[in-house]
């Protein structure tokens, strides 16, 4: 397993190595110079999935695990150690928070799936495995499989009556007495008018393909209405976008405008908003930070997790 995890190293690309060690080096600054509380995908661009999306992946896992200071809430850990655990992660993409855990808990087992298999084939731990497939299909395994199902980023995907569908996969193939645990960001707070046109733009995007996102902030509510779940828990962080939220706030504020200025991203909205492409770029790429400068827009991530009856 040794020889593995400095395999897993080199499965990012040297871009990704880049923002990794970025990424790492603002962020733990940041934990020195303050007291700071310890993206599946952000976008619904499916096909995008060159090696700048995949680097954006991997850069955003390494952000929310920074804001958590751990890559879960559910209180597995102990079972992970002792080992023989198994865990899934649901559109999965390059296996970043996957590639993390295996590593780390060397006697469990992890799965992960996607519809597009962007993921390691051969360099990674031998106690990860991978596999391509849709979940709006069910997911490919029988019920009571699981001690942890997991499931990041994916409501730019989901779509408002796929939910509860979504919801009792996850649920099925946990293990009672097992965990699920759903992460999304909030739409963010305090915004000035640059951003919440880009947020509005993006929300008319998804709402034209039956994507919700305003159910995003009650997705407990929607989890507690199933069988066989009891409780749903709320692990929620906050901070502030740009400069003002310190070296975090720069880190996500990267984030984001890389996820607007994709191609498919430019092409969409600006089409949306009936300007010109160029227009559109000027306004993330120069507006937006200059906003930034000046206001103090707070985005949430969110963590729901419950456990599965026994």
């Amino acid at each position: 397993m040794g020889n593995n995890k400095s395999k897993v190293k080199r499965t990012l690309s040297n871009s990704s190595k880049k923002h990794h060690q970025n990424s790492q080096y603002l962020l733990s600054k940041e934990s020195e110079s303050q007291n700071l509380v310890k993206e599946k995908e952000l976008t619904y661009y499916l096909s995008n999935h060159d090696d700048e999306d995949i680097d954006r992946q991997h850069f955003n896992h390494f952000f929310r695990k920074h804001i958590f200071q751990n890559n879960f809430s559910v209180p597995i850990e102990e079972g992970l150690i002792q080992g023989g655990c198994k865990v899934l992660d649901i559109g999965c993409g390059p296996g970043s928070w996957l590639l993390d855990l295996a590593s780390k808990y060397e006697n469990s087992y992890f799965f992960g799936i996607d519809i597009k298999p962007v993921y390691p084939n051969e360099i990674k731990p031998e106690n990860l495995k991978f596999c391509e497939a849709d979940m709006f299909n069910g997911l490919p395994f029988p019920d009571n499989e699981f001690d942890f199902v997991h499931q990041e980023v994916m409501s730019f995907i989901i779509k408002a009556d796929q939910w509860n569908y979504v919801i009792s996969e996850l649920i099925r193939v946990t293990k009672p007495g097992g965990f699920i645990e759903i992460v999304e960001y909030i739409s963010p707070e305090n915004s000035g008018p640059v951003l919440t046109n880009v947020y509005k733009t993006h929300f008319d995007l998804c709402l034209q393909r039956g994507v919700d996102m305003s159910l995003i902030p009650n997705l407990d509510k929607i989890i507690e209405s199933h069988q066989n779940i009891s409780q749903v828990h709320r692990d929620e962080r906050s901070f502030i976008i740009g400069p003002n939220g310190g070296r975090a706030g720069l880190v996500i504020q990267d984030i984001i405008i890389t996820f607007n200025t994709s191609d498919l991203a430019i092409d969409d909205i600006s089409s949306k908003k009936g300007i010109s492409k160029e227009e559109y770029k000027n306004m993330v790429l120069r507006d937006f930070k200059n906003e930034l400068k000046i206001t103090k827009p707070k985005l949430k991530v969110c963590r729901f997790w419950a456990q599965k009856n026994a």
